[in-house]
């Protein structure tokens, strides 16, 4: 590929929605963020940052010049409040179902709006969830819709819930994770002895799964820039194998998206990481589709 486009991820040339097996979607979202800041900014430096990434994916096999074919769609814009932005990204992500939207946030309470948005009844969805805290308050800054109660809120609707490498929450979370059966945690002071557990768990899944991966559940060492860093999270070995292991087994991987990035200033960074990573997600995803 002789031209980049920088407004598009890979720099791929522009496809159209209808052309598109896959829709990147910018989710810019910063109102409930309670400690660091610039997560608005990631999906912007997210696809300016993976212009510098090759286009073969070598544990893959998989090559973006031939597909899969990504459109890079517009923001969602914010409106009047947190509740009505999800409800514009549910609407605009119900336009994209039958393909692979993958989104960016942007703070962690987008992955409401884009789960509710791909699918009519979540109560088939299981969510699998990267994440150091578990994200089930009730409220948080005494706010209902947040960053750190969106999964609360998708539990409530009635999806299945796998979450790896928490490591930060209340007494009350740890309640409810420990004794719900449609929850099914994996804390980070337990992985080195679960691991194997864990992969098992993943390729045994069924049915529709959307994997939302808020990169504080990777440990600082691979990305220190986020809003709520906590120490012993996953490696970058450990979360390419969870990628391999969701895509290998008999479930319908429907979505992702990528969260709680805040981009270096000035680049080059750790801007990369999260856009490696998003290449990733999608490289297994083509592979496991069976459309090379």
């Amino acid at each position: 590929m002789s031209k980049i486009y920088p407004d598009q991820f890979l720099g791929l040339p522009p496809c159209s929605e209808d052309e598109a097996d896959v829709i990147i979607l910018p989710l810019p979202l910063e109102k409930t963020v309670s400690y660091g800041s610039g997560t608005s900014r990631a999906p912007w430096a997210i696809i300016n940052a993976s212009c510098q990434i090759e286009l073969f994916d070598e544990q893959t096999a998989v090559d973006f010049e031939q597909g899969p074919k990504i459109h890079t769609s517009p923001p969602v814009p914010y409106g009047s409040s947190v509740r009505k932005y999800l409800a514009a990204v549910r609407e605009r992500v119900t336009t994209h179902r039958g393909k692979f939207v993958l989104a960016l946030g942007g703070e962690h309470t987008v992955s409401y709006g884009v789960a509710r948005g791909l699918t009519d009844d979540i109560s088939g969805l299981t969510v699998v969830q990267i994440d150091a805290h578990a994200d089930l308050a009730e409220e948080l800054d005494g706010q209902q819709w947040s960053h750190g109660t969106v999964m609360k809120r998708l539990w409530e609707g009635g999806c299945r819930l796998m979450q790896i490498g928490v490591r930060s929450l209340s007494r009350p979370e740890y309640d409810l994770a420990t004794g719900d059966p449609r929850i099914q945690t994996y804390f980070a002071h337990r992985l080195s002895e679960q691991w194997g557990e864990v992969i098992d768990a993943l390729k045994q899944l069924t049915g529709e799964v959307y994997l939302s991966i808020d990169v504080d559940g990777l440990d600082p060492s691979v990305i220190p820039t986020t809003g709520t860093p906590q120490p012993d999270g996953l490696s970058w070995r450990q979360m390419v194998e969870v990628l391999r292991a969701v895509t290998s087994g008999p479930c319908h991987l429907v979505g992702a998206d990528i969260c709680e990035f805040i981009p270096s200033t000035p680049p080059p960074g750790r801007d990369l990481v999260p856009a490696k990573l998003a290449t990733k997600v999608l490289a297994f995803w083509w592979q496991a589709s069976g459309k090379r």
